[in-house]
């Protein structure tokens, strides 16, 4: 097969993939105290000869495995940026944001659900075990180039957890609305954002006073998704509509 009946194929496939999309779930996440905490084995008691020092306590750390998108990847994720609340922000407090997350893809394609990281792990704190998590983000334009802005929630989920995690099948889609607060922020002024997302394999490693987390970033194909306006303001023109 040629490369541009290829194209046309995997158009037309996923033309009719649409033809059927529906929303499979709604998650409303913007009041839910999110559980993140993970468990680890004490610290261990240091040996210490008499008259001399001696320290101990735990560690953590992390490691980021990186890599890039492939287009002929049949698995394709859209995140929309639905709508905030409200419109005019404040940006050092956090805002309400509703998300529709779209598998834009042929193929299907699995997303973690869940809310709380700290119920997928085991009851032992020291064993070793992996997760999915999936960052919803507000992405806001910069006037200038740069590390855009963005505030993100984030959705876990594991294989082993019954109901944390859900395949999306071509056209399928969830609705996230959660609070987000943004990292950082260009100048106040009016500005646009729009959904991007994070998809990750994480490995846990707990250990005495810590542990260390492996990331793996996952590479579905990303559909650009539209902007849609908003204002960063002080908190005190925030109540103020006029500019």
């Amino acid at each position: 097969m040629t490369g541009g009946r290829h194209v046309s194929l995997l158009l037309f496939l996923a033309c009719s993939a649409l033809l059927k999309a529906q929303e499979v779930k709604y998650l409303d996440v913007s009041a839910v105290q999110q559980r993140t905490t993970l468990r680890y084995p004490a610290t261990l008691q240091p040996e210490c000869e008499p008259g001399k020092s001696c320290v101990a306590g735990g560690y953590g750390g992390a490691s980021v495995a990186d890599g890039a998108a492939d287009r002929r990847d049949p698995r394709a994720l859209g995140v929309y940026l639905l709508q905030v609340a409200p419109r005019d922000i404040d940006p050092t407090q956090p805002f309400e944001a509703e998300f529709r997350v779209l598998n834009t893809g042929v193929a299907p394609i699995e997303v973690p659900v869940s809310p709380h990281l700290s119920d997928l792990q085991p009851s032992d704190e020291s064993a070793v075990f992996s997760y999915f998590s999936l960052a919803l983000v507000v992405q806001v334009e910069r006037p200038q180039p740069g590390t855009p802005p963005v505030g993100f929630v984030q959705l876990y989920g594991a294989a082993n957890h019954e109901g944390t995690m859900l395949v999306l099948k071509p056209g399928e889609w969830i609705r996230v609305r959660a609070q987000v607060k943004l990292q950082s922020w260009p100048p106040l002024a009016p500005t646009r954002a729009r959904g991007e997302f994070w998809l990750r394999r994480n490995t846990f490693q707990p250990h005495p006073g810590g542990g260390f987390t492996s990331i793996e970033n996952l590479y579905p194909y990303v559909t650009p998704t539209p902007w849609i306006d908003i204002r960063l303001v002080h908190a005190a023109s925030s109540k103020d509509s006029s500019w």
